[in-house]
């Protein structure tokens, strides 16, 4: 009934920290972060066991990132869901996944438990993504230097053959121009890299 609509949404609302009053509010009125709460509520209404959060936190600040993030611990939690949490912090990925993925141009190039895929990096593209990640202290942070990625992504419509990555990397090989790597087990993780050939 429409009674029991309302009230399952106003449930929802106060599972994702919301006051039920908000019923009656328009989208504009809400902040980046209600919003997104919202937008988590209504995917998880019909109680899935399994949701993609496809780049949930990317346009939040950073306080509101990671009450998101703790949101969707707990939900996962409580719910038994899985996520399939895709974005472009390793910090974020490592702290709500049991598992990261890392993947370039569509090609999986390193696969772990996500503590050591964050803290120990085997593949160039992981260890680049995890260098880019700022430091908690401020000092040691202004004090490091990084190492951008140097070259020009190739294009996703016509990719070059070998290492999708052997434009970009620092520890290129000819082989890695012409002979595209397999996943493997590297130190208790899979790495797509010559270099561990």
């Amino acid at each position: 009934s429409r009674d029991e609509q309302r009230a399952l949404a106003a449930d929802w609302l106060k599972r994702v920290n919301l006051h039920p009053d908000h019923l009656g509010r328009y989208p504009h009125e809400f902040s980046g972060g209600q919003r997104q709460r919202i937008g988590i509520a209504r995917a998880l209404i019909t109680e899935p066991k399994f949701v993609v959060c496809d780049e949930p936190i990317s346009a939040l600040d950073v306080s509101v990132q990671a009450q998101v993030v703790n949101l969707l611990g707990e939900l996962q939690e409580s719910m038994g869901l899985t996520l399939l949490f895709i974005a472009h912090d390793l910090s974020m990925v490592r702290y709500i996944s049991d598992v990261m993925v890392v993947m370039y141009l569509g090609s999986v190039v390193e696969q772990g438990p996500a503590d050591e895929v964050f803290l120990s990096p085997k593949h160039p593209y992981s260890q680049a993504l995890a260098e880019s990640n700022p430091l908690a202290d401020p000092y040691r942070e202004k004090a490091r230097r990084h190492e951008l990625i140097q070259g020009e992504v190739p294009s996703p419509v016509n990719l070059p053959p070998g290492c999708r990555f052997a434009g970009r990397c620092p520890h290129v090989v000819e082989r890695c121009k012409t002979e595209r790597p397999e996943l493997k087990p590297v130190e208790g993780r899979l790495v797509a890299c010559h270099l561990y050939d």
